[in-house]
């Protein structure tokens, strides 16, 4: 939606989302003004009168899809693409992860890719709200954590984190992002009544960058939400739901931008509880 946003507001052209997905997503772009075209099977989409197509997927597309496109003269973007349907591609865009070393370039037919590849942090589509032109603010004390777990949260990574910071000593203050797609409120309202008016809750956070901007430090999982606290200059804890986002988040960790502690099912809540200590303090030692 970034990339939509952009061209609308930059360049004055309209975008169509070919959209199957969850119903909370297709409502976020459809009140952001752009119309969704259901599709059940993209192979059988109909090319109309775009000038280009973005491939935002993680399903190989028929090669069917490919031979309509290129008949149609259509100009093919792909965006961070694991699969072959980046070989189709005119443009490839890639954040600097390690697993672009290990994508293959080759194509079919044994001739190599004749498209051109954009590698590199300013390629993340992020939208304009998380590069705040005001220059960060000092720590303040107590510290103003963020906690941002997705829009679903399915693995409980919130609840796991609200359990740990009972064991965090010193003051401290967090606000708690609740997707719209939680299962688990009612025991996340029960452990934020414990921890008092040190935790509140955020319900319905239509811009998600006013609190990433206010706060000193944020715990996440990894995703584009990483991303986005990055161009924000956050300070933020990562856990990664699969080993390939740990991955991911190693260039982030690299970089200095963020602490990734891997894939969240091999970290105890000792060993977590140890993590958000040296990490929430820490931000206000460096700026003591």
């Amino acid at each position: 939606m970034a990339i939509a946003t952009a061209l609308r507001e930059g360049h004055g052209r309209e975008s169509v989302f070919g959209f199957r997905g969850e119903p909370a997503a297709a409502e976020r772009i459809e009140d952001a003004g752009f119309k969704i075209i259901p599709v059940n099977d993209f192979g059988n989409w109909e090319f109309g009168i775009e000038s280009a197509v973005i491939l935002d997927l993680r399903i190989p597309l028929e090669q069917s899809f490919f031979e309509r496109a290129k008949a149609a003269d259509k100009l093919l973007v792909s965006i961070d693409d694991p699969t072959p349907n980046r070989l189709h591609c005119d443009l490839a865009f890639y954040p600097p992860v390690p697993q672009f070393h290990e994508l293959e370039w080759t194509l079919p037919d044994n001739t190599t890719y004749g498209g051109t590849i954009y590698r590199g942090w300013e390629f993340i589509p992020l939208r304009k709200e998380f590069f705040p032109t005001e220059k960060k603010r000092a720590t303040s004390y107590p510290p103003q954590i963020l906690i941002t777990m997705g829009g679903s949260d399915p693995h409980s990574l919130t609840l796991k984190i609200l359990h740990a910071l009972k064991s965090v000593s010193g003051e401290w203050r967090a606000e708690v992002v609740i997707g719209p797609m939680f299962n688990n409120l009612d025991k996340i309202d029960r452990i934020a009544v414990e921890h008092g008016k040190q935790v509140e809750l955020l319900h319905d956070i239509k811009n998600i960058s006013r609190p990433m901007q206010k706060c000193d430090a944020a715990i996440a999982s990894f995703g584009m939400t990483a991303y986005e606290l990055a161009a924000c200059g956050v300070p933020q804890l990562l856990l990664c739901l699969s080993e390939d986002h740990a991955r991911s988040a190693s260039a982030l960790h690299a970089s200095g931008a963020a602490v990734s502690l891997g894939k969240f099912d091999r970290i105890s809540e000792q060993k977590l509880a140890a993590e958000l200590q040296n990490f929430i303090f820490d931000q206000v030692a460096l700026q003591s």
